[in-house]
């Protein structure tokens, strides 16, 4: 199959996984195969760029998540909707299609999975910003002064390294939606924050995603913490009037802005994990998704059953 997803160019965790989870479980991909697999990202929009050149092609979506836009997505012949990421992606297509939950809680039917659980915790605290947001502050150094350890989002060391340091974590702060998930595959407890994503990504596509997600493995109403990226100057109001609220006076004051996070940070409390039970029947549906795909690719299905 030939695994399509998001690649950004300096690297990010959650679309990463793709590359290197996919391939355990379903050989290596193929650039040139006219099967297409989406798993890993919010890439199901009118108009994305990542399937253009892929009209005619059969296209397996396995719990990829909707990104919300203007316009419906319609679909023809060529998409095989196996399951969607949560029931907010569902509703997107009028449930016709059933949803499990990302499809990164894939990683659990993974053979050797059981030795990521056994990762000896030696930090206490581990924290993930956005991809989007590593630019803005040196994350090191506020992870230094909390006394946290800091957990880059890019990657750069590889997704297992990554995948070792969240397992490593007695407790993840996390701005990553993937950081969360990979986090509660993990058991590790974890807490969201937000920063740039209003901004880098958008509101609405952020919160979207989260509760898509949150919903699908019944966590609702957690605490979150936010931090404001951009201040209102004191010509905010008078720039507004004068511009018929078409421009706002906002800028980034990055001393305030990394008080106010180290202080965020410092003070979060509230840490969670999606139950047992709902987390046993995310591992069955997906392992049966598995287990159907890898037959269907003539792989042998009995490498890949876990106890977990």
């Amino acid at each position: 199959m030939n695994y399509v997803y998001y690649k950004d160019p300096k690297g990010n965790f959650g679309d990463d996984l793709n590359g290197w989870l996919w391939p355990q479980l379903f050989g290596e991909g193929k650039g040139e195969d006219p099967e297409v697999f989406l798993g890993v990202g919010s890439i199901l929009f009118n108009g994305s760029p990542l399937f253009r050149e892929l009209a005619s092609q059969r296209k397996i979506v396995f719990g990829t998540g909707v990104r919300p836009v203007s316009k419906a997505f319609h679909l023809d012949g060529s998409w095989d909707i196996r399951f969607l990421r949560g029931p907010l992606s569902a509703y997107t297509f009028n449930n016709q299609f059933p949803y499990i939950a990302d499809a990164a809680y894939a990683i659990r039917q993974l053979p050797d999975f059981g030795r990521l659980l056994q990762v000896p915790k030696k930090h206490r605290v581990s924290v993930i910003p956005y991809f989007k947001s590593v630019p803005f502050f040196d994350w090191e150094s506020i992870c230094y002064r909390l006394g946290f350890n800091y957990i880059s989002p890019r990657s750069e060391k590889g997704v297992e390294h990554t995948l070792k340091e969240i397992a490593a974590s007695e407790y993840v702060i996390t701005e990553a939606m993937h950081g969360a998930i990979l986090a509660d595959a993990l058991r590790v407890p974890w807490h969201r924050f937000v920063l740039s994503t209003p901004h880098t990504e958008g509101s609405g596509v952020s919160a979207f995603k989260w509760m898509d997600w949150q919903a699908a493995i019944q966590l609702y109403n957690i605490d979150v913490t936010e931090v404001k990226l951009y201040r209102k100057s004191f010509l905010h109001q008078r720039i507004k009037s004068l511009s018929g609220n078409r421009i706002s006076a906002e800028f980034l004051v990055p001393d305030r802005v990394k008080s106010d996070l180290l202080k965020a940070l410092q003070d979060v409390a509230e840490f969670y994990l999606s139950a047992e039970d709902v987390l046993r029947r995310i591992d069955y549906k997906i392992h049966d998704q598995v287990a159907l795909l890898q037959k269907e690719q003539c792989i042998d299905t009995s490498l890949f059953i876990t106890t977990h």
